[in-house]
């Protein structure tokens, strides 16, 4: 090879050894540094979630409890008065529409299933002196509760065991809401 400039061709030759023993330099540098890198810590997690999660939820329901009862005579007040002004009314994580819980969606399948009567939905969420009041009234930390005629009918493992059984469908649904022809029997699609 012929360079236009006959002394770069000479002056880049003399440096090579220089720039190969610094490649090397640079590149044991680097793997000294991976080296030697201090390990992130490892991050612990509780040995099982659920424990952790059920912590967290009786935390929340002890502050709803404080909470109800600094507010107890305004709260019941309001809450008595739906209870006494409707059949059902289901306290839930959520509304029927957008539950925020399994069991609240579980608890809605469960009534749209049995076809159950027009009921009030109240988010649990929305105050914490509501989930203070429903626990307080229903002896159950769980929800969610379904009352009937103003007084406690089950939470979701009741509701569970009654749907499983049939007995829900016989005290709270109806038969009339059902589709009759080739569908018989089974859930309408609308109702418009």
């Amino acid at each position: 090879l012929k360079s236009s400039y006959p002394h770069h061709f000479e002056c880049n030759l003399h440096l090579l050894p220089h720039i190969l023993a610094m490649a090397m330099l640079r590149v044991t540098a680097q793997r000294l540094a991976r080296a030697t890198a201090t390990v992130p810590a490892v991050r612990h997690f509780a040995g099982c979630p659920l424990a952790a999660t059920s912590k967290l939820y009786e935390d929340i329901v002890a502050k709803s409890l404080l909470e109800f009862q600094a507010n107890r005579a305004v709260v019941s007040a309001d809450l008595d008065a739906e209870l006494a002004a409707n059949k059902m009314v289901l306290f839930m994580e959520g509304t029927p529409d957008a539950p925020k819980s399994e069991a609240s969606h579980n608890t809605v399948k469960m009534l749209t299933q049995v076809q159950a009567t027009q009921f009030v939905s109240v988010d649990v969420l929305s105050h914490p002196a509501i989930l203070g009041y429903t626990v307080t009234k229903s002896q159950r930390s769980r929800g969610p509760h379904l009352y009937l005629n103003g007084s406690f009918f089950a939470d979701h493992d009741g509701l569970l065991a009654k749907f499983n059984t049939g007995d829900l469908a016989k005290e709270v649904g109806t038969e009339g809401t059902k589709s009759s022809g080739v569908f018989g029997g089974e859930l309408p699609i609308a109702t418009y």
